[in-house]
């Protein structure tokens, strides 16, 4: 699914509540995301019914992302743009498999004026197949049902390397006539499973294209998997303090007094590790021949969690007038964690307090400022603490200006995950104490119409890796990173471009390492043809890094670390699409990679060991119902 920000749910959107910059055409479909605080607070996010990102399929690649991959669609992937996570709490995502899986706060509930369903497949080489389902409508005026649908299965182009990865998710919506209260609920379920290689062996059989058969090229690993699954249910319920509807004179109430909230989150997640080739017969682990189980390899973890939130909200109906200039909340979190290891019988058990709170203000009808705070009491993350603000100044009216100016700050003290503590695998164990990561971000943003350019400063203590030999390790000394970036579309008439372009740099080069340069640029025609009854899209994509000493892929750990044997990149991916549009059916024909039709340069890595795809067709069709 493509999906787009509605013009106005930037930052003034937590504030202003004017529904009439929403577009009004029954076939638009709107949705809210995670909880009813983004409803609430006007968040909603609008479903893109263009062609500008049809054809970015792939999760790890969709609207421009820059993902490092393991040869195949569906397997282990990490940004190759540098985002370290600047959350708090016990973490509980798997973040290599995250772009195919769906958690509570992805979640989408959607705003209907019409039943709304979107089919959508995409089959590729080696017999991809690439399927997303989303069925939503309004059983009544107060009651909404809905169901989305993931599912990948592609049997990969190298030995051992297939994902059959699938998410599904059923949710529901109603709130009372008077809209006083109102209540959201889902189950969530997601499957991941990943066949491990380990990589190719044998690079030259690549590079010098010696063996045309992928299949046949050796792999690190034969027999290994990775299993990741995540499910369980979440309740949301609101109850507004005063009754709707307006002052005898006619007039709004000036004052609302707000809203309680009430929501609880179960969900269950388990990791598994298996390889089935006996130790002594598996060359892949090398420096870690030390094992528990020498006739194989069977690693499970689990994890339990239980939140109980609380929240009152200065926003309810959203008629007051002060809620059109200022907005106030706060909550608390009490979360109940369960961790097991696999090679360690005993249950972790985190209970932990997290209050949380913040404001947002409208300064001289053009300005808008909002601050947050949060921070952890108890458990494993005590003391935790994470400090946010960002400041969007219109240069002129809201309706009418030369863009805007964004500003954002973001402090994050916290404790580093769980597994750089403590683990206890069959080959992997170590026990630490680690000094709290403390990360500060500086963003600055110009941003007009459909294009953003700015930069963003990262200064990190204790900054947290698994270096070379897989271990996890502190940076000795803090260090800093700049990212200086473009992104956005530029149309001219018939022709466009669409573009994300990120320069970074950084002090901490020992260990961390990034392209100096990365980036992706569309260059497009369009036009409507059949006089009117379909419009056309056709593009070139050119996809580009620099060479780096990318990060390598542990499989038994589920991370990816750092190395400095391999340098790849320095590959400019060309890729060629035509799309379609009529009424509401698209497709797409696509081919990517086509220099790799040339047989000159086999260079295309997507990380150490792990080849990109090779030059191949793609056809995808998506096709919206409204009824």
């Amino acid at each position: 699914m493509q999906a787009m920000p509605v013009a106005a749910q930037s930052d003034p959107a937590i504030i202003s509540h004017d529904t009439t910059q929403m577009k009004q055409d029954s076939t638009s479909v709107y949705y809210f995301t995670g909880s009813l605080d983004s409803l609430k607070a006007g968040k909603l996010t609008y479903v893109d019914t263009t062609l500008t990102f049809l054809h970015q399929y792939d999760p790890a690649e969709a609207r421009n992302r820059m993902f490092n991959t393991l040869s195949n669609t569906g397997l282990a992937s990490y940004n190759r743009v540098f985002s370290p996570s600047v959350s708090v709490g016990y973490v509980t995502k798997s973040h290599v498999f995250a772009p195919y899986m769906h958690y509570n706060d992805q979640v989408e509930y959607y705003k209907l004026m019409r039943p709304y369903t979107q089919l959508q497949y995409v089959s590729g080489p080696a017999k991809e197949q690439n399927l997303w389902v989303t069925f939503s409508r309004k059983m009544s005026k107060q009651f909404t049902f809905g169901v989305d649908l993931y599912l990948v299965n592609a049997p990969g182009s190298y030995f051992n390397s297939k994902s059959d990865d699938k998410y599904v998710c059923f949710t529901s919506r109603y709130h009372t006539k008077n809209k006083r209260y109102g209540i959201i609920g889902n189950y969530l379920h997601n499957k991941v499973i990943a066949r491990e290689n380990g990589g190719i062996t044998a690079d030259s059989l690549f590079t010098n294209n010696l063996e045309k058969d992928r299949k046949v090229i050796p792999v690190g690993l034969k027999t290994a998997q990775n299993t990741v699954k995540a499910s369980g249910f979440y309740l949301e319920q609101y109850f507004n303090l005063q009754k709707p509807g307006m002052r005898k004179d006619s007039t709004h109430r000036r004052l609302s007094g707000g809203s309680i909230s009430y929501a609880f989150l179960y969900q269950r997640n388990q990791m598994i590790y298996t390889d089935m080739e006996a130790a002594s017969d598996t060359g892949f682990y090398g420096a870690f021949p030390a094992v528990f189980d020498t006739l194989g390899t069977y690693d499970s973890i689990y994890q339990l969690k239980i939140r109980n939130r609380f929240l009152w909200s200065s926003l309810a109906y959203n008629e007051a007038k002060l809620s059109r200039v200022f907005r106030a909340w706060f909550g608390t979190n009490y979360d109940h964690i369960v961790q097991t290891l696999p090679y360690d019988s005993s249950k972790y058990i985190n209970n932990q307090l997290i209050p949380f709170g913040g404001i947002a203000l409208k300064l001289f009808q053009r300005s808008f400022l909002d601050a947050s705070a949060e921070m952890v009491v108890g458990g494993y993350n005590s003391g935790d603490l994470k400090i946010k603000g960002s400041l969007l100044q219109y240069l002129g009216s809201v309706e009418k200006n030369i863009g805007q100016l964004y500003f954002s700050v973001v402090f994050t003290n916290r404790k580093p995950a769980w597994y750089f503590t403590e683990y206890s695998s069959n080959r992997f164990n170590w026990k630490l104490s680690l000094q709290n990561e403390r990360i500060f971000r500086f963003t600055g943003e110009y941003r007009y119409k459909f294009i953003r350019t700015g930069a963003t400063f990262r200064s990190l203590g204790n900054y947290t890796y698994f270096n070379d030999s897989v271990y996890p390790q502190q940076a000795a000394n803090p260090g800093s990173v700049l990212q200086i970036y473009a992104v956005g579309t530029i149309p001219l008439h018939y022709f466009g471009i669409n573009l994300r372009a990120v320069y970074q740099t950084t002090s901490m080069v020992a260990f961390l390492h990034l392209p100096l340069l990365t980036g992706k640029m569309d260059l497009f025609f369009k036009k409507w043809i059949f006089k009117g009854a379909a419009h056309l899209q056709t593009g070139i994509q050119l996809s580009y890094f620099t060479s780096y000493y990318a990060d390598a892929y542990m499989p038994e750990l589920r991370t990816f670390y750092s190395q400095h044997n391999k340098k790849i990149g320095d590959y400019l991916y060309v890729d060629l699409y035509g799309s379609m549009k009529i009424k509401s059916f698209r497709f797409f024909l696509q081919g990517k990679n086509m220099l790799g039709l040339l047989g000159r340069n086999y260079h295309y890595y997507n990380s150490p060991g792990y080849p990109g795809a090779d030059a191949g067709f793609y056809l995808g069709v998506s096709w919206k119902l409204y009824n």
